[in-house]
């Protein structure tokens, strides 16, 4: 998620959204913080759940509750113009780059980290997506694995022109991961209310509706 004039932007937000009117709750507030920062708010309790968050209950086992999947994500690679050459295998052929990452962010796969803890592929974290695209198209890193969508809009929006989405790393379904912290019969109340709602936006075509919305989706 971005922020938009104070709020919330972005596809989750716009999901959200609507989910929050079907639901009639004025109570739902939705907060667009650095990926970190969301984990640990959730794992903590001071936040209740953790929008976007894949299945990775090894990770995460502070989470008690994965929601209905909002939809599938597809994870990109993203590379300085020139760097990656056609055909390659992610990640093996991508040994010896610089990559930068969200602190805290898994999607670039396990695969991926075992290259890094080996030495064999370099790694530069920061806190936003904003902060590596700038580093990416500053020449700073080689390459950035992350959610396609979002980071497409995010490149049109800077005018950056020398970033290629030269790949897809994986695939990977999208949840609100519930904090093991929020519990009680309201707490599971509301998530099967959300569960519920999820599931209908998807069936009446509502979230392909939302996802249509956003350039290239």
């Amino acid at each position: 998620m971005t922020v938009k004039d104070g709020a919330a932007g972005g596809l989750y937000a716009a999901i959200l959204n609507e989910a929050k009117e079907r639901l009639g709750s004025s109570e739902l507030e939705i907060l667009a913080v650095p990926w970190t920062r969301a984990t640990v708010l959730v794992k903590n309790g001071s936040a209740q759940g953790l929008v976007g968050s894949y299945y990775k209950p090894q990770d995460r086992p502070w989470i008690r509750h994965w929601s209905e999947p909002i939809f599938h994500e597809e994870v990109s690679i993203f590379c300085r113009s020139g760097i990656a050459q056609p055909g390659w295998i992610y990640p093996d052929d991508y040994k010896g780059l610089l990559f930068g990452n969200v602190a805290g962010y898994r999607a670039p796969g396990d695969r991926f980290f075992e290259l890094v803890a080996q030495g064999q592929i370099k790694l530069e974290e920061a806190q936003t997506t904003e902060q590596n695209l700038s580093k990416l198209s500053l020449e700073r890193i080689d390459c950035y694995v992350v959610e396609r969508v979002a980071t497409e809009i995010l490149i049109r929006e800077k005018n950056i022109t020398n970033v290629d989405n030269v790949g897809t790393a994986s695939m990977e379904a999208a949840y609100i991961g519930y904090s093991d912290k929020w519990t009680g019969p309201e707490a599971d109340a509301f998530i099967e209310a959300m569960d519920a709602v999820i599931k209908t936006m998807k069936k009446d075509g509502t979230i392909d509706r939302i996802v249509s919305r956003y350039p290239e989706s």
